[in-house]
């Protein structure tokens, strides 16, 4: 870096950073450039730069129009699709809402109401076995057994919900 200046550099640098050197400029400012050395090593310095960017940065490539036709359709298809499903997984979460609270009414109702059939089939499939001892001869291994169904019978139906998302 030199500390005398050049008059003419910020006319120079204008033109190099525009990149209309040497073909925008007078033959005046030419002559300055081949007989100043301050110039000159700026535009070479400014050359050599330009070079190497242009070998760095390759040319983008762009793809055939109809892949990107192609592309844009299926986007458009999916938002679609994606916008008509909603109210279907609305309905069907509302739907195995209903029958759940149905079915929960009715075995609620019928272990109220003295229904013994889902004691004697607990017992006779030996659900009981799967509580624990002290809960295997009390009235509340009716509605333990319920619960238990209901649980088991609530993680298949997300299991097969998983699945089918896939």
């Amino acid at each position: 870096m030199s500390f005398l200046a050049c008059p003419r550099e910020k006319e120079l640098a204008a033109l190099l950073a525009l990149g209309h050197w040497p073909h925008a400029c007078s033959a005046e400012l030419e002559a300055h450039v081949a007989a100043c050395h301050a110039c000159r090593a700026r535009v070479a310095i400014t050359q050599a730069f330009r070079a190497e960017r242009e070998q760095a940065i390759p040319e983008p490539r762009l793809e055939p129009s109809g892949v990107l036709w192609w592309r844009a359709q299926l986007r458009r298809r999916n938002t679609a699709m994606e916008r008509l499903s909603r109210p279907l997984l609305g309905a069907h979460i509302f739907a195995v809402v209903v029958a759940l609270a149905a079915a929960g009414a009715y075995l609620g109702f019928e272990l109220c109401h003295g229904a013994t059939w889902f004691g004697d089939l607990s017992r006779a499939l030996h659900f009981t076995a799967l509580l624990p001892p002290a809960l295997q001869n009390s009235p509340i291994a009716g509605i333990a057994m319920v619960l238990l169904v209901a649980l088991a019978t609530l993680a298949g139906g997300v299991v097969l919900y998983r699945a089918s998302d896939r």
